[in-house]
């Protein structure tokens, strides 16, 4: 399935979500200030006035996007982070987290892009998302030292490696193509995905 067309059909799916799909991938493209709504309309199939009233502002729309993606991921891992230092439920946490991404395969190349540009939306995002998932994980990761070798100034570290394995695929996408040959976003190539990363999390914090 091609990452350009992460969802349904576009007269299967609401016109807030069409919306959204299509911001998180221009956003990841070129970031917040290079947008405009009325571009977003266009590339909808809306006029500027329909975008607005769906999200009151460009603003908005952006706060929603950042919502929907990374909402979820937050809520996974306060609710079972520490569910990764055993084999089955870690599994399980590594599937859930995996699905939320494919449901938005743009938002971590739009998290990059914010990170390389280090402004002002880099620090809001920070702020509000990136930092309570990082604590959310070093959590994890401090119980994980408990069964693995990591020392305490390592777990942060710890906590880069486990985010880069999660987002770093959605990030290389063009590498895989490009450079490897490979479709990054197929059944079987998800089904490697998800196998490596419950494989790599395992040699990561667990003993056992």
């Amino acid at each position: 399935m091609p990452i350009d067309a992460p969802h349904a059909a576009p007269e299967t799916v609401s016109t807030a979500i069409r919306i959204l799909d299509v911001s998180e991938r221009l956003f990841a493209e070129r970031g917040y200030a290079a947008v405009s709504v009325r571009e977003i309309a266009g590339k909808v199939g809306l006029n500027q006035a329909s975008i607005y009233n769906h999200y009151p502002s460009k603003q908005a729309l952006y706060e929603a996007v950042l919502e929907r993606g990374l909402r979820p991921i937050r809520e996974l891992l306060a609710a079972g982070g520490m569910s990764l230092l055993t084999p089955d439920e870690g599994d399980v946490l590594i599937e859930r987290l995996i699905d939320q991404l494919y449901r938005t395969p743009h938002l971590p190349k739009l998290v990059q892009r914010e990170m390389l540009d280090d402004g002002e939306y880099f620090e809001r995002l920070s702020e509000q998302w990136l930092r309570p998932i990082y604590e959310q994980g070093r959590l994890a990761m401090a119980a994980a030292s408990a069964q693995a070798t990591w020392r305490e100034d390592q777990l942060p570290l710890l906590v880069i490696a486990m985010y880069h394995l999660l987002f770093g695929f959605f990030t290389a996408t063009s590498l895989m193509r490009r450079v490897i040959g490979v479709e990054p976003f197929t059944d079987e190539m998800r089904g490697v995905h998800v196998q490596f990363l419950k494989d790599a999390v395992r040699r990561l914090v667990r003993t056992g």
